[in-house]
């Protein structure tokens, strides 16, 4: 069966008509029922550009030329409608406003509460105004597929911002051979925190850290026969309580790091022996008590609290909570927990909030260009003298919020802030180590991605917890996978 988005592209290069895509597109299946049910839906074609039954060269090649910013004087009376998850919503509208000052602009800036990315594809769906929007990296293939967004092909400043992005952080951000998305931030999940009151008791010092996994596993089982901690010395990337992202990211972060092949570089699932082995050690790490059981029922936030307590030697972590665990007011550890370096291997993988620049049938040049300018003043750099990073510049000193640009780590300001919140200035060099090694999983730009990830969070704890045999769970995981890939011919 072709796959659903090359139905997509004959219909924008007029090979098929309306009627035969979504024929297709019904056969083909979506990825998510919201999708599946908006293929389906008249309403879709005003998402398409009323020439694309007429397909010429001409205009093929007007389209994928570079814009030019907008004019001097541009109306700007119709306002770019910009709406926002709710993480710290007084920075992003002084942003705004700053962006509106500086260009004379009409941006109406309000967060959304409840579930961000269904509201946004209902927006999508109901053909709501929606000129910039948040994505994460799973979401932004998702919103591609059926054309709810713009590449940035057309905008004056992409080559500049992909040259100037980390290598995984731009393959995240591709799809085919184009730049959909630029980074709101980026994270490396995954990132393993050591706790130093912990393992000064052991004599433990950074000359000592792991290097792999298999090391780490080691060091852990010398703490626990040690006595070092009073409980379980590592608190594993499992939570799975509340969340979609927990103990199945950890297995694929975990995959990834250590080799073993989950999916192939096309997407195909493998499920080789070595993330059988991986899912066999999590049991026995359970087994010999080197992980608490009260994982499975922590939150997020739980999570962070815990580790926060001082309880733990070691454990995978956001790259930005190292300022959260080192914050006397929110940890009990301040100063003592530091990031582990990358050697051998990485640790985790990247993580990111993404601007995306919707696309509306209305969307005339100027109106595009207007959007671009958004999303380049959040998502890149501003038209100041030399233009500066301001947006990303200011959550990497505000928040630790790290950036998509390798420029923001060397940033004199930033590196004074950082300063203020490490244990040891010495260890910057350690987060840039950190962030290059960054890599992405390629599977989350299959449009199946999520159905898969629904049921790895519900079935991997069962293995862990030996409730279900493991090698079943990696069996069934694996034959899902499959289907999925069969269902939608990718």
């Amino acid at each position: 069966m072709k796959p659903l988005h090359e139905h997509y592209d004959d219909l924008m290069k007029g090979r098929i008509d309306r009627r035969t895509f979504f024929k297709r597109a019904a056969a083909a299946g979506a990825t998510t029922p919201l999708i599946a049910n908006w293929l389906s839906q008249p309403a879709a074609a005003s998402y398409l550009p009323a020439s694309h039954n007429h397909f010429s060269l001409t205009r093929a090649a007007a389209q994928s030329a570079t814009m030019a910013p907008p004019a001097e004087g541009i109306d700007t009376a119709q306002a770019l409608v910009f709406r926002g998850w709710n993480y710290r919503p007084e920075v992003v509208q002084d942003n705004t406003n700053r962006f509106n000052e500086q260009y004379s602009e009409n941006v109406d800036y309000q967060t959304i509460t409840g579930d961000y990315i269904s509201i946004m594809e209902n927006f999508h769906i109901a053909n709501q105004p929606l000129d910039m929007a948040y994505a994460n990296p799973a979401t932004l293939a998702r919103w591609q597929l059926p054309g709810w967004v713009h590449d940035y092909e057309a905008w004056w400043d992409v080559d500049d911002a992909r040259g100037e992005m980390y290598e995984g952080v731009r393959q995240s951000l591709t799809i085919g051979d184009k730049l959909y998305g630029l980074p709101y931030f980026v994270s490396i999940r995954g990132t393993l925190a050591a706790n130093m009151a912990v393992l000064d008791k052991a004599g433990i010092t950074a000359a000592d850290f792991p290097t792999t996994w298999e090391e780490l596993y080691t060091q852990l089982r010398q703490l626990k026969a040690d006595g070092v901690t009073e409980g379980a010395p590592f608190l594993p990337h499992w939570f799975a309580s509340g969340v979609w992202f927990g103990i199945s990211w950890g297995y694929l972060f975990e995959s990834m790091n250590r080799g073993a092949v989950l999916f192939d570089d096309a997407n195909m699932p493998v499920f080789d022996e070595k993330s059988l082995a991986i899912l066999q050690e999590w049991r026995t790490l359970l087994e010999e008590e080197i992980v608490p059981e009260t994982v499975f029922t922590m939150g997020e936030a739980d999570w962070i609290d815990a580790f926060a307590t001082g309880k733990y030697a070691y454990s995978p972590q956001q790259i930005y909570d190292l300022k959260v665990f080192n914050d006397p007011a929110k940890s009990q550890v301040a100063g003592q927990v530091v990031p582990v370096p990358v050697v051998e291997q990485p640790w985790g993988i990247i993580d990111e909030g993404i601007y995306t620049v919707p696309k509306r049938a209305s969307d005339t040049e100027d109106v595009l260009a207007r959007k671009y300018r958004l999303a380049g003043f959040f998502g890149y750099r501003d038209d100041t003298e030399g233009g500066e990073l301001y947006v990303a510049k200011r959550w990497a000193i505000e928040a630790a919020l790290n950036s998509g640009y390798t420029a923001i780590l060397q940033d004199p300001e930033v590196i004074e802030a950082y300063n203020q919140w490490l244990p040891d200035p010495a260890l910057l060099p350690v987060f840039e180590g950190i962030v290059n090694a960054g890599t992405f999983p390629k599977v989350w730009q299959t449009f199946w991605w999520e159905e898969w990830n629904a049921q790895a969070m519900s079935e991997l704890p069962k293995a862990v917890l030996g409730q279900t045999p493991v090698e079943e769970v990696h069996a069934a995981l694996k034959t899902l996978a499959e289907e999925l890939v069969t269902r939608y011919a990718v």
